[in-house]
């Protein structure tokens, strides 16, 4: 990149003389132009270094001011002016607007062709261009080189930070590191880094707040990112999003060290990305095919496959799993998404999944089945962290929204597998019939919280049919509406605590005992007596597993 400052060193400038604005001598200059009308401004696109002499520009000085004010609104880098014939030197009040601008003005002999320092300069430019590119070029081959080596995002990280002489750091899509290379001293947000193992999330917050993640989420390119010391951000970076299958997969940084990030650190970082992003696909490549092996394993297991359960459990064993230990299932599927929308989210969750299970090495199998995530894994393994990191945000790029996740009872056995994945779908489907709000632990449901509701649920509609409490509600919900109805259900939840259902529905204590009046009154019972309760709660919940939809109570 060619400087105002570089320029002036040029032969072709001999004599030339800063005489204001030399704030702005470290301004790129895209080519020089000469300029012979006096409202060149608009006909300028900025970077340009301007030659231009006093009978080519605004006599009123008034319009001078403007002239020098617009060049620099322009981001025009430079105005060169030919003194000693039509003037001797420029005016003071040229000289002040170009310096409260911090726009380069400078006083060439009138000597000077213009044409010899338009061409010299413009083909310096043009050869540090085509430096730029060869440089580029072999960054790209270098790195291209490395994968194809087999190389790894370690290796990826030092080579990138050798080319460029800057620091360079890559992390996963919720900015947690996977390899990084120091080149010198490191700023607070780079310590926050190195020792915690993620971007500190006061940056990515501000990085949100200030639009860097959104930009970058809409363009899929890099961004330069300034300065923020309130946020420990003491060097300037550049952010690359690392793309695959149009999804961020992580992001490159490059962190300024002793010198400011350049044209050559960009076009090295998009590269960088590239070669990230081909690393990552090939992992991914070889986990979908080791994947689909998994898939035909969970396939047989929930299917059952008598007399295979010794190959079978030789099999899960490759994968760090002993099914004659206690193992769980999960069952994982999206909230509320039509077919080709819900088809792509599962795609999503299941890669992320399987990258997690990767890098937070889970004693697990992943896989796909009938439209849903399965996963088993060892039973002496964190359950409810697994849960956690599950339901944990995605990446704002390619957001999965809600999940469901159903966790089973624990067992021992590969035939056991399969009653496994019944006991999950059970309670997903028990859990859609009464409301999620009902069983779910922050939107997991797990088997062994159904007790009663899932030996109704095996009891089937038919056992609706002798059940005179059954009769008595269904007519409590057609005569009288939704309201009664959940207000029953609610207080029969709590075990017949007024207080209790009184806020849980939010409303007032002599509201709920006008209810629950109306509602003795209709069904002809009373409610204070226990047996009463119990034979209503039971007739309610087959009702709402098998007739009442949720959401006709909401």
């Amino acid at each position: 990149m060619l400087t105002v400052a570089d320029a002036l060193q040029m032969p072709e400038f001999a004599g030339a003389r800063v005489v204001a604005g030399s704030a702005g001598l470290s301004h790129a200059v895209a080519w020089v132009h000469v300029s012979g009308v006096p409202d060149a401004p608009q006909w300028l696109n900025g970077g340009e270094l301007v030659l231009t002499t006093a009978i080519n520009m605004p006599t009123d000085p008034d319009e001078q001011r403007s002239y020098i004010q617009a060049m620099a609104d322009k981001g025009v880098a430079a105005l060169a002016i030919a003194v000693g014939r039509y003037i001797t030197q420029t005016s003071d009040y040229l000289r002040d607007q170009a310096e409260s601008s911090q726009f380069p003005l400078i006083e060439i002999p009138f000597q000077a062709r213009f044409v010899d320092i338009a061409r010299a300069t413009n083909q310096r430019i043009a050869q540090e261009n085509m430096a730029l590119v060869e440089r580029a070029l072999t960054i790209n081959r270098v790195l291209t080189q490395l994968v194809l080596a087999g190389g790894d995002l370690r290796q990826l990280a030092e080579t990138l930070a050798g080319l460029v002489g800057q620091s360079v750091s890559i992390e996963n899509e919720r900015f947690e590191a996977l390899a990084a290379h120091n080149i010198a001293a490191f700023d607070e947000a780079r310590r926050y880094t190195l020792s915690e193992g993620r971007t500190d999330p006061r940056l990515i917050r501000a990085l949100e707040d200030r639009g860097v993640l959104g930009q970058i989420r809409d363009t899929l390119r890099p961004v330069q990112i300034p300065q923020m010391p309130d946020v420990g951000l003491e060097m300037e970076r550049i952010l690359a999003p690392i793309v695959v299958h149009s999804e961020i997969y992580g992001y490159v940084w490059i962190i300024a060290d002793d010198r400011p990030l350049s044209d050559l650190d960009r076009m090295a970082l998009e590269s960088g990305a590239t070669i990230a992003a081909l690393m990552m696909l090939y992992q991914e490549a070889a986990q979908n095919a080791e994947a689909s092996l998994k898939g035909g394993l969970l396939s047989q297991l929930i299917q059952g496959d008598p007399g295979r359960e010794a190959v079978l459990n030789d099999q899960t064993l490759r994968y760090g799993l002993n099914l004659t230990a206690p193992f769980t299932m999960l069952l994982i599927e999206p909230k509320g998404e039509g077919d080709e929308r819900g088809s792509q989210r599962l795609l999503q969750l299941y890669r992320r999944l399987n990258r997690l299970a990767s890098s937070q090495r889970w004693q697990a199998v992943v896989g796909q089945f009938a439209g849903q995530v399965v996963v088993l894994i060892q039973a002496n393994a964190s359950v409810d962290a697994i849960v956690d990191a599950v339901h944990a945000p995605s990446d704002a790029n390619a957001p999965l929204g809600a999940v469901r996740v159903a966790v089973s009872a624990v067992h021992r056995g590969a035939d056991s597998a399969s009653l496994a994945h019944q006991q999950c779908r059970d309670a997903l489907l028990i859990a859609s019939r009464l409301g999620d709000e009902v069983l779910a632990r922050d939107g997991t449901i797990y088997f062994d919280d159904l007790g009663y509701l899932h030996t109704l649920y095996r009891a089937g509609a038919e056992s609706l049919t002798s059940s005179p409490y059954a009769r008595a509600l269904r007519r409590l919900r057609r005569e009288n509406g939704a309201d009664l109805f959940h207000t029953l259900e609610v207080y029969l939840d709590a075990g017949g605590n007024s207080v209790l259902t009184a806020e849980r529905l939010t409303i007032h204590r002599s509201t709920l005992n006008y209810r629950l009046a109306r509602i003795q009154e209709l069904l002809d019972v009373k409610l204070n007596e226990p047996i009463i309760r119990t034979n209503l709660q039971v007739a309610l919940k087959l009702l709402r597993l098998f007739e009442v939809e949720n959401e006709e109570l909401r």
